[in-house]
C-alpha cells in the first residue's frame, strides 16, 4: 500500500507559549481549598463597568510613615540596530545596586507596595452619579483576632468550581461594651462588696474606630485634657493617664472616630501589646517606605500599627495607631507574602476587596495569579475590573491587553499595546514593559514582523536600563523584570529570523539575561521561577535552529529547580501552576532531542513532561497556546512512534491524546496547513492498525484544513497531493472505486497545474 505520510512538525505556534509564562504578581483570600472549591460566599456588591467618575479621596488624618529617598541615578545604553544581529552591550557590565537601609537578598517575599500612610479612604461609588451615597459597610465583619482559614477539600476530589468572589466565612468578636449614661452620674461604691460587682472600665483596647460612639467615651473618660480643631469637621481629643497609656489621642471626623494614637506610659514589649490587644492569632506585616526601609508593622484585621525603626529582634513599643480595617492594610501583607503563596495571597486580595471592591491593585494582582494558574476568562474579567477602578494605571491596561491576545484577539493586541508604548506621560518603566510585550506580539503575528520585533525588545532594553540603580524599590525591580524579559525575547527573535551568526548572537543574549537574573534572585528577593523561565527560552531557542546543542544539562537544571520550588511551599495552587510549567520547559528538549535524532531519548522526556503537564490540567482552562503545545508534543512523539520505531500501535497511543488537541474550535484559522499535514499523517497510523474508519476520518479532516489554508494562499495547494493520494488508496483498498477516482484525478489536476508530476510523499 502506497499511503503516503507527512511529518512535518508544527513549530512556530508554540511562540504563543513566549506569552503564557511568568507573570510575577502578588495577592485577596480566594476562600478555595485545593479542589478550587469555595468555602463560603458572600455576596459583594457588583462592579458596574462604566466610566467611573474619579472622586477624590478624602485622607483625613493620614498617619503618614516616611523615609527620605534617594536620587535616582542613570546610564547611558548603546543604540542597538535592527539591520545586524544586534548583540549584548558588551562594553556595559551590569552595576546594580541596592539603596542604603534597603533589605535585600530575602528570598521569602516580593517587595512591599509603596506606603505613604496608613489610613481610612472614604471614596464615593465611581460608578455612581455624583451626589449619590458613599459605598456600604461590607455585610460581614473581620474577626480581629483570628486568622482567616482556608479548609482543605478531601484528597483526591476533583475541582468543581471556578474563582468567585466571596468574603471569608469570619465571626466579628463580642467585645462587652457597657452602655453610656449620660443622664445620671456613675454610682460610686460605698464598700468593697459593690466594687466587686461593679461593670469594668471601658478599656483604650477597647475602642474601634469607625464603630465605638464617641459618646461613648466622653461617658466614661468625661472631657479631654487637650482639644485641637483641624478645621470645621475634624479634631482631635488628647486624654492622659488611661490605663497603661500616658497619652491617648482621638482624632474625629463628624463625630466619627478615624484613628487613635497611643503613647504607653512606659515602652512595652510586642508580645505585651500583642496580648493586651488581642493580636496573637492575625498575622502581622511589616511595612517599609517605597526604598525598602521597614517603618513598622501592621495587624490588617484589626487596623493596628506598630512603627518600628527596625524589623525583628527585640525591641519595645512606644507608639501604637489605630485606625479602621483597610484595603490598603490587606495589600501591605500580601506584597510581603512569598510570591510561591498563590492560596494566600489571593485571600488578602479578596480582603482587600471585601473593603474596597474598586480596588484596581487588588483585582489586577488578582488577574495575575488567575493567568499562572490558566483561568484566564476569570483572569480577564478581574482585569477589566482593575481597569475601571479606583486607581486604574497604565500597566493594568497593558495586562489586560495581553489576556485580549491570549483570547485570540492579537491585532488588538498590537494596537493597544502600541498605544501605551507611544505615551510619553507614561512611567518609564511601564513603557519598557509595553516595548517587551509589543515586539513579543510582533513574534507571534510571524517571520514578516521579526525585525520589527528586535528593534521594539531593543527599544525596550533601552528604557529599562538607567532605571536599575533607581531609589523607589517597585520601579527598580520591574525595570530588572524588564531586562531580563526583552533580552530572553531577542534571544528567541534572533533564532526564527534570518541573521547570521545566529548561535553565537543567541547564546549571548541568554547569558545576558542570566547575569540579571542572578542579581534579582541575590538583591531584589527574586524566586526561583525567574531561571526556571531561562531553562525554558534556552530550550525554546535552540529548537527553532539546527545547533551541535545537547539538552541533557538543562533538563537536570529544569528537575532541580522544580524540586528546589517544590520544596519552598505546600501551596496547592502554585503547585499546579508549577507542574505545567515544568512540563513546558521539558516539551522543548523534547523537541531538539527529536531534531538531533536522539529519539529513544526524545520518548523518554516526553513521558516525562506528559506527567507534569497532566498534574498542571487540573482547574486550568485550556486555552490556544495550552492546545498547540498539547497537540505538537504528543503528535511528535507519536511520529517517532510511527516513523523511526515503525510502531504503529505506539503511535496511535500518542495521537489519540494531539487528536482533541489539534481540531479544538478555538484554534480555528491559526497554522491550518500544518495542523492539517498532523491529522493526515495519523490518519495512515490508525488506517495501518485496522481503525480504517478514523483513519479515513482523519485524512478527511486534514485535507479540508489544507483547503482553508490553500484558499488564503495557493502557494500551499501543492500540499493536497499527498491527502488527496492517500484518500484515492484508502477508497480503494475499500473496494469504493468511483470515490478512489475522483481524489486520483483531483490529485492529478494539482500535479498538472503545478507542472509538476512527481508524487509528493
Amino acid at each position: 500500500m502506497r499511503i503516503s505520510s507527512n511529518h512535518k512538525l508544527i513549530c512556530s505556534g508554540v511562540l504563543i507559549l513566549t506569552l503564557c509564562g511568568w507573570a510575577v504578581a502578588e495577592p485577596i483570600r480566594l476562600t478555595l481549598d485545593e479542589s478550587d472549591q469555595p468555602v463560603a460566599e458572600t455576596n459583594v456588591a457588583p462592579v458596574q463597568h462604566t466610566e467611573p467618575v474619579r472622586p477624590i479621596a478624602s485622607r483625613s488624618f493620614s498617619l503618614s510613615l516616611t523615609a527620605d529617598g534617594e536620587p535616582p541615578e542613570t546610564s547611558a545604553v548603546r543604540q542597538a540596530s535592527a539591520e545586524e544581529p544586534p548583540t549584548p552591550n558588551q562594553d556595559t557590565s551590569v552595576s546594580v545596586r541596592a539603596p542604603e537601609g534597603a533589605q535585600v537578598a530575602q528570598p521569602t517575599a516580593n517587595g512591599p507596595l509603596r506606603v505613604y500612610g496608613i489610613h481610612q479612604e472614604k471614596i464615593d461609588n465611581p460608578a455612581a452619579r455624583q451626589g449619590t451615597s458613599r459605598f456600604n459597610e461590607p455585610t460581614t465583619s473581620l474577626n480581629p483576632t483570628a486568622k482567616v482559614q482556608v479548609e482543605a477539600a478531601p484528597t483526591g476530589q476533583a475541582p468543581l468550581s471556578r474563582f468567585s468572589q466571596a468574603s471569608p466565612s469570619v465571626k466579628p468578636v463580642e467585645t462587652p461594651r457597657p452602655e453610656a449614661n449620660t443622664s445620671l452620674p456613675p454610682v460610686v461604691p460605698s464598700n468593697p462588696a459593690t466594687a466587686e460587682v461593679e461593670a469594668p472600665s471601658f478599656s483604650v483596647t477597647q475602642i474601634a474606630p469607625g464603630k465605638t460612639p464617641l459618646t461613648q467615651i466622653e461617658a466614661q473618660w468625661g472631657a479631654p485634657a487637650h482639644k485641637r480643631r483641624i478645621d470645621q469637621d475634624k479634631h482631635v481629643r488628647l486624654y492622659e493617664h488611661q490605663g497603661d497609656f500616658a497619652k491617648v489621642e482621638i482624632a474625629v471626623e463628624n463625630d466619627q472616630i478615624i484613628s487613635v494614637f497611643l503613647i504607653p506610659a512606659k515602652p512595652m514589649s510586642l508580645d505585651a501589646v500583642e496580648q493586651k490587644f488581642n493580636l496573637t492569632k492575625i498575622e502581622p506585616a511589616a511595612v517599609r517606605d517605597s526604598s525598602g526601609r521597614h517603618l513598622g508593622t501592621i495587624y490588617p484585621e484589626r487596623g493596628i500599627l506598630l512603627p518600628q525603626t527596625a524589623e525583628g529582634g527585640s525591641f519595645e513599643i512606644d507608639r501604637i495607631i489605630v485606625q479602621a480595617p483597610s484595603a490598603e492594610s490587606f495589600m501591605i501583607r500580601a506584597s510581603n507574602r512569598s510570591p510561591l503563596e498563590f492560596r494566600d495571597r489571593l485571600n488578602d486580595y479578596q480582603l482587600a476587596i471585601a473593603q474596597e471592591p474598586y480596588s484596581a491593585e487588588a483585582w489586577y494582582q488578582t488577574s495575575l495569579i488567575l493567568h499562572r494558574l490558566g483561568r484566564d476568562q476569570e483572569a480577564f474579567d478581574a482585569a477589566r475590573k482593575a481597569t475601571s477602578g479606583v486607581g486604574s494605571s497604565a500597566e493594568h491596561r497593558l495586562h489586560r491587553t495581553l489576556l485580549n491576545v491570549v483570547q485570540g484577539n492579537l491585532a488588538t493586541g498590537i494596537h493597544n499595546t502600541q498605544l501605551i508604548a507611544d505615551d510619553v506621560t507614561v512611567a518609564d518603566h511601564v513603557r519598557a514593559k509595553a516595548h517587551c510585550q509589543w515586539g513579543d506580539l510582533l513574534q507571534m503575528a510571524g517571520p514578516q514582523k521579526n525585525r520589527e520585533a528586535v528593534q521594539h525588545h531593543v527599544r525596550a532594553i533601552e528604557i529599562a536600563s538607567p532605571l536599575v540603580n533607581d531609589t523607589d524599590q517597585e520601579v527598580r525591580r520591574a525595570a530588572k523584570q524588564v531586562l531580563v524579559d526583552a533580552h530572553m525575547s531577542l534571544a528567541i527573535d534572533i533564532a526564527t529570523g534570518d541573521w547570521e551568526k545566529k548561535e553565537q548572537t543567541v547564546n549571548q543574549w541568554l547569558l545576558r539575561s542570566k547575569v540579571y537574573i542572578d542579581n534579582m534572585v541575590t538583591n531584589e528577593e527574586a524566586t526561583g521561577e525567574l531561571r526556571m523561565a531561562w531553562l525554558t527560552k534556552s530550550l525554546m531557542a535552540h529548537s527553532f535552529y539546527n545547533a551541535p546543542f545537547d539538552p541533557g544539562d538543562s533538563i537536570d537544571q529544569i528537575v532541580g529547580q522544580y524540586r528546589e520550588l517544590l520544596s519552598k511551599t505546600d501551596d496547592p495552587f502554585f503547585h499546579r501552576a508549577l507542574e505545567w510549567e515544568t512540563g513546558q520547559a521539558l516539551t522543548q528538549a523534547v523537541f531538539i532531542e527529536h531534531a538531533r535524532d536522539k529519539h529513544d531519548s526524545a520518548l523518554k522526556i516526553a513521558d516525562q513532561a506528559r506527567a507534569f503537564l497532566r498534574g498542571g490540567l487540573a482547574g486550568r482552562e485550556v486555552g490556544i497556546a495550552d492546545h498547540l503545545l498539547l497537540g505538537n508534543l504528543y503528535f511528535r512523539a507519536g511520529a517517532i512512534c510511527a516513523v523511526q520505531k515503525q510502531d504503529h500501535s505506539a503511535a496511535v497511543k500518542w495521537y489519540e491524546l494531539a487528536v482533541d488537541h489539534l481540531t479544538n474550535q478555538s484554534l480555528q484559522n491559526i497554522m491550518l496547513d500544518r495542523r492539517g499535514e498532523s491529522l493526515v499523517s495519523m490518519g495512515v497510523s490508525f488506517w495501518s492498525v485496522g481503525n480504517r474508519e478514523e483513519g479515513i476520518a482523519l485524512t478527511e479532516q486534514g485535507k479540508s484544513l489544507i483547503e482553508s489554508a490553500t484558499a488564503q494562499n495557493s502557494a500551499l495547494q501543492k500540499k493536497l497531493i499527498v491527502p488527496l493520494d492517500n484518500l484515492a488508496e484508502m477508497y480503494r483498498e475499500l473496494g469504493n472505486a468511483q470515490k478512489s477516482a475522483q481524489y486520483t484525478a483531483s490529485a492529478q489536476k494539482i500535479r498538472q497545474s503545478l507542472g509538476d508530476d512527481a508524487v509528493s510523499r
